[in-house]
């Protein structure tokens, strides 16, 4: 048996530890450090706004936040222990907001990764020993996927200490099963209750953990394990400490298992009277006679069942738990369009295990046939520690089924169970006996053969890990440049009215279901719920939907949002939205115009088929024999090449696509007033390609990328979207569109617009005028009335006063029959919706 000295196994944790240093910090960090301190994706951003506030009201912090979901606002589920840590290292570093507070943030989520290093050893250690607790350590070192995303620098995130804390409080929770009622075992308890209770001060759903523990306690006594009353005790005191520490957060919500509410603090008043409950049941059970009859499996179970019935007439948000985590585990309707929500094992809607790949490398492959086995080992050994790992094993893999966003959770399971089964491998492959002392001494025979396989399966668990890792890491998904600037556009050209101040102040809490009573005036932001926490703390602006999910809305309940407002075919429709949520800009980007739009259309539609039937029409294919044609999948031949799905003509009527793509032509209460640079992909084509047809250009990178099953590049979509509509309904619409990639992210303002009316001989007015945008990009605004009674109609959303870099350099043009006039709009009379008489008679 190999064994290694104290000192030894610690001198090896700093392999991993070096590791991760390397993966989580050096491979990333051009990515972050850029054209400026950039954070990943969406939620670190809103974390940022809430250090950025605590920091200005230390030791206060934001429980409920009227600047997002507005005009309602929310309370915030984000948990203390990452806005108080970050904060207070903040504030020791002496950065307190801007590029200075990042720089110390994008740091945190690295430290956490690190230090998750030794919450699994020391789990695995607990339960396995020292080998399997050296190997665990290793491999979550380098596992890829979700834990190695948030827990690399710049995703300031709460994720990776929800898994070193639940780690940690599993750990501990071994000890107490193994120890006795004495000073060392209460030690235990109280440091298990502590880690437990940070779990929860940092994911508040975290308290389902406790159920765990519960279950396995229930699960040991129906399969006949003999539990020491000691453990009973100790657990109590696990969870009385974990109650201690959260009950300071317990009173800055309404009872809700995601707010810091009461809800927590009963669920872990409830887990230590389960727990004395099952301690006297399991204690006293032979005294009671009345249920000596029915055995003491079925009398827990009949228990069990009124217990929860009572508990959910006392608690009724205990069901409402329950419901909430049946919920997540069975996704449905626009939740689907998430990708953190998507079910884990399904890829292009089939069944793959293409992402156990690239989550968890091979180590995934080796982890499932150890569960497996340990739940073996447990049936035979009725060992209560493997029998709690092995439960908290299977609950994550049914999470993990469930909704993809627990691969980063899965990953320490991946990386215990992995090393559980390769130092099962290298005992019965002598790899062990060919490293001990005993070998050496001649003591021992080894099979070399034994020791190659041995060698090869730890290759094999290794080396395409650590590769798939090595390879994730060099990216950061963090905000583009085009993205950023237009946040500080936003936050530097629209009016203030006082926001600057009012982000940094404290909140009196308000009812969600109700508009908040601002103390100046407000408007709000629309743009895709995925935007919402960039708008909030680069521009400082209220978002209408967010990351949370809220403010989205629906066109079948008739619910005000942005999945409605972007989906609707009706600019009166989108008016009365926008009314409803007082919107005045609206920021679209080219992904909500592409990729994004069938999550804003399932979102509105409430169905993933009538969304795909209604606003998708084929797809678009390449075939040797025919070239590039447009089919339904039917009719695609064999062998073509697929590059995208093809927008039908509801898509074209929407308003994502009025705006984004149509630049708001023909719109007439939203305009035009800033948009970012192409993307960069599109001008390195097209500086590399010079004076090539854009079509050719963006349908030959869609055959090379189809040849890899990738979707093309968001400007390639925009210009092949943009050449269907030229082929198929510009002559319908009257408006232009010119096949080029345009601004990655627009934002529009909605005015009231100025109307002009007047007597007219035609069936209808045209209206134009050429707009030049802040990137120097031109296209004409292009609208036309209806003449009736010889009366026409229209309002215009622009003025020729420069109030902005993006603007008409041309006065309208007015067309009726053969007669034509011009007119010049102040911005008075749009803004104030003023009426202008101009008569178009020959």
């Amino acid at each position: 048996m190999l064994r290694l000295g104290k000192k030894l196994y610690l001198l090896f944790l700093l392999i991993p530890v070096l590791i991760a240093f390397k993966l989580r910090i050096l491979d990333p960090w051009d990515g972050v450090f850029t054209f400026t301190v950039r954070l990943s994706e969406n939620d670190p951003w809103y974390y940022y706004r809430l250090i950025e506030n605590c920091i200005q009201n230390f030791p206060a912090r934001i429980w409920f936040d009227p600047m997002t979901q507005y005009p309602f606002g929310t309370y915030t589920h984000y948990g203390p222990f990452l806005v108080y840590l970050s904060s207070i290292l903040a504030m020791l570093f002496g950065a307190t907001g801007g590029e200075a507070l990042r720089s110390i943030l994008v740091f945190i989520p690295a430290v956490g990764g690190i230090l998750t290093i030794f919450a699994v050893f020391f789990l695995a250690r607990n339960v396995f020993g020292e080998r399997v607790a050296l190997i665990s350590a290793f491999l979550i070192s380098f596992i890829p996927g979700q834990f190695l995303h948030r827990s690399s620098l710049s995703f300031n995130d709460h994720h990776v200490w929800e898994v070193l804390w639940m780690c940690m409080s599993l750990a501990f929770f071994m000890l107490v099963l193994r120890s006795d009622w004495n000073r060392r075992g209460m030690i235990y308890a109280i440091l298990g209750g502590i880690s437990f209770g940070l779990y929860i001060l940092t994911w508040a759903a975290g308290f389902v953990f406790g159920l765990l523990l519960v279950s396995a306690l229930v699960l040991a006594i129906l399969l006949k394990f003999k539990i020491p009353n000691a453990v009973f005790k100790l657990t109590i005191l696990y969870f009385a400490s974990a109650a201690l520490i959260y009950l300071p957060f317990s009173f800055n919500a309404p009872s809700d298992p995601a707010l810091y509410s009461p809800m927590q603090l009963s669920m872990l008043v409830f887990y230590a009277i389960a727990t004395l409950f099952l301690w006297q049941f399991d204690s006293k059970f032979e005294k009671l006679r009345i249920f000596s009859r029915l055995g003491k499996e079925t009398a827990l179970l009949i228990f069990i069942l009124l217990g929860l019935i009572v508990v959910s007439a006392i608690f009724p948000q205990f069901s409402y738990t329950i419901g909430t985590v049946t919920g997540y585990l069975q996704p449905k309707g626009g939740a689907l369009t998430i990708g953190e929500v998507y079910p884990f094992f399904y890829q292009y809607g089939e069944f793959s295990l293409a992402p156990a790949y690239w989550n968890f490398g091979t180590t995934f492959f080796f982890a499932v046939p150890a569960i497996v086995f340990l739940a073996y080992r447990v049936y035979r050994s009725r060992d209560l520690r493997e029998l709690s790992i092995l439960l908290w094993a299977i609950a994550l893999f049914i999470a993990l089924c469930g909704q993809n966003r627990f691969a980063y959770y899965f990953a320490a399971v991946s990386a215990i169970y992995c090393g559980f089964a390769l130092d099962l491998i290298f005992e019965k492959l002598h790899l062990y006996r060919a490293l001990s002392r005993d070998r050496l001494k001649g003591k021992m025979k080894v099979s070399y053969f034994r020791i190659a396989i041995a060698v090869f399966l730890a290759i094999l668990a290794i080396y395409p890990t650590y590769s798939m890792a090595d390879l994730q890491s060099k990216g950061v998904g963090a905000l583009n440049k085009q993205w950023y600037d237009a946040m500080v556009w936003l936050r530097n050209n629209t009016p203030d009215n006082g926001y600057e101040g009012y982000y940094y102040e404290l909140y009196t809490p308000g009812n969600p279901l109700e508009r908040y009573s601002y103390p100046f005036e407000t408007y709000g932001v629309i743009s895709w719920w995925d935007y919402g926490h960039w708008i909030l703390a680069i521009g400082k602006r209220m978002a209408v939907a967010n990351p949370f999910q809220q403010g989205i809305g629906n066109l079948y309940d008739n619910i005000p949002g942005a999945a409605p407002f972007f989906v609707t075919d009706n600019e009166s429709y989108a008016e009365w939205v926008a009314e409803q949520l007082n919107v005045r800009y609206v920021v679209s980007d080219i992904e909500m115009a592409t990729g994004k739009f069938y999550a804003m259309a399932v979102w509105a539609e409430g169905d993933l088929v009538k969304a795909l039937a209604k606003y998708y029409a084929g797809y678009l294919f390449y075939n040797s024999n025919i070239g590039w044609n447009i089919g339904y999948e039917y009719q695609i031949p064999p062998g073509s090449l697929v590059p995208m799905r093809v927008m039908s003509e509801a898509y074209y009527r929407s308003m994502e696509a009025k705006l984004h793509m149509l630049d708001a032509s023909g719109l007439s209460h939203y305009r035009l007033i800033y948009e970012s640079e192409p993307s960069d992909e599109w001008r390195y084509y097209s500086a590399f390609m010079g004076v090539a047809n854009p079509l050719q250009i963006a349908l030959q990178e869609a055959l090379q990328r189809a040849i890899y099953k990738v979707s093309p590049s968001f400007w390639a979509q925009e210009i092949i979207i943009k050449a269907i509509y030229k082929d198929l309904y510009e002559k319908k619409t009257g408006i232009p569109v010119e096949l080029n990639a345009t601004g990655y992210v627009k934002i529009f303002e909605r005015v009231k617009g100025v109307k002009v009316t007047g007597n007219a001989n035609s069936e209808f007015v045209e209206v134009n005028a050429t707009i030049k945008t802040n990137q120097g990009r031109t296209f004409e605004y292009v609208t036309r009335a209806k003449v009736v009674n010889g009366t026409y109609e229209v309002i215009l959303p622009y003025s020729h006063e420069q109030l902005y870099e993006t603007g008409p350099i041309t006065p309208y043009t007015f067309r009726a029959g053969e007669v034509i006039k011009t007119l010049t709009v102040l911005e008075s009379q749009v803004i104030n919706g003023e009426t202008v008489v101009l008569d178009l008679l020959g």
